[in-house]
């Protein structure tokens, strides 16, 4: 990993997870993987989460999802590498700034993004009312 980053380990201790097709909760594991969230920084170092998720079976034979992931509440979003703070901190950036000058500003608060990166976020943002 990169110099003065830190990095911190963590697992959901819930003994449980409900479905997200059909609702029914389940405790039967299948598996565990990592998942690397980079998240706000911390004192400022860049951080990163590397959190334990588990697989589980859904225990309802006609629901489409026969396993499914934990999600973390306020930690983790299906498929996201950032954490919503993080990932709102850039937001805000993007539309304040956008391109470099966002870049630069992002690199000085320890969360650096490309101009690229920046650029996205603003794309996909709602348009104004």
């Amino acid at each position: 990993m990169a110099a003065g980053l830190l990095l911190v380990l963590a697992r959901a201790r819930a003994a449980t997870a409900a479905c997200p097709m059909c609702g029914t909760v389940s405790g039967r594991v299948h598996s565990r993987y990592s998942r690397t969230l980079a998240d706000a920084a911390i004192g400022g170092r860049q951080a990163a989460i590397v959190l334990t998720v588990r697989r589980f079976f859904c225990a309802v034979p006609g629901c489409p999802r026969t396993t499914f992931a934990e999600q973390v509440d306020g930690l983790t979003v299906r498929y996201a590498r950032k954490t919503p703070l993080l990932a709102g901190m850039l937001g805000s950036i993007a539309v304040a700034l956008a391109g470099r000058a966002g870049s630069r500003l992002a690199c000085g608060l320890g969360v650096p993004a490309s101009r690229q990166v920046l650029l996205r976020l603003v794309m996909a943002a709602p348009d104004p009312q």
